[in-house]
């Protein structure tokens, strides 16, 4: 996409709302033509088919269909969506755990620059991945429980559900994921990334260097060692200890 630009298509049922984003656009964004301003999903459809967008900002509460209900009309999604939204922080936290990009209202300008400029470099690099399949599979899971993880890496990115992750291992400036099952998976984001994301009633850190699934924990040794499932063992320093055993004590 280095010599082309970007066609991107903003959806928002507020007028003066798409037209200010439009406006940010043209004036900070100079890489992206908007080819179509809609106001509903319906309207939005027939624009992505007959515009072949390679971008859609994409707002969530709409009346008539919201933004998500405008993604489930296509069997693939041939298109980049940044979501622009005032929603819950629920679905903010959804967005974070698919690697999906959000701006919240009003939009800031360097955030926009950042997500188009973020936009670019997965084009550039022709990244087929699409992350709206695990945001829709978050927002629906029963009783709102975020299940499924996108984890950034080498490679483009990898999801995988939280119940399977036994412990996350601070590695430099990048974090190991140590999955059940032996697998494991190195991200290009440090382990505080994660540990701000990840639910505090399932995940613990241990260790300035290790972040621990609870519910993989097997067991505890007086020489300040943490069991987890597959026969696996990490340390338990002694500025974490407390927290620690008064969880462990709950279990017994």
């Amino acid at each position: 996409m280095k010599s082309s630009i970007i066609r991107a298509v903003i959806v928002d049922d507020e007028k003066p709302s798409r037209e200010a984003l439009a406006n940010d656009i043209r004036e900070y964004c100079p890489g992206v033509e908007v080819v179509a301003e809609c106001k509903s999903a319906r309207s939005a459809y027939k624009s992505i088919l007959e515009k072949d967008p390679h971008l859609v900002f994409l707002d969530i509460e709409m009346p008539g269909g919201n933004g998500f209900d405008l993604l489930k009309m296509f069997k693939a999604i041939p298109f980049k969506v940044i979501f622009i939204t005032a929603y819950s922080e629920y679905a903010i936290q959804a967005f974070r755990f698919s690697a999906s990009d959000y701006l919240m209202k009003p939009v800031n300008i360097g955030e926009l620059t950042e997500a188009v400029n973020k936009v670019s470099q997965e084009l550039d690099r022709k990244e087929s991945f699409n992350s709206i399949t695990t945001l829709l599979e978050n927002l629906e899971s029963p009783g709102g429980e975020i299940n499924k993880l996108v984890i950034t890496d080498n490679k483009g990115f990898s999801v995988i559900r939280l119940n399977e992750l036994i412990y996350c291992k601070a590695d430099r400036y990048c974090t190991l994921f140590h999955l059940n099952g032996n697998g494991t998976v190195l991200s290009s984001k440090n382990m505080k990334y994660y540990e701000d994301m990840l639910p505090p009633d399932q995940f613990m850190r241990v260790h300035n260097s290790w972040l621990i699934n609870l519910r993989h924990v097997t067991g505890y040794t007086h020489q300040g060692e943490i069991t987890l499932t597959g026969n696996l063992s990490c340390p338990l320093s002694v500025s974490y200890k407390p927290v620690f055993l008064k969880f462990f004590r709950k279990l017994r």
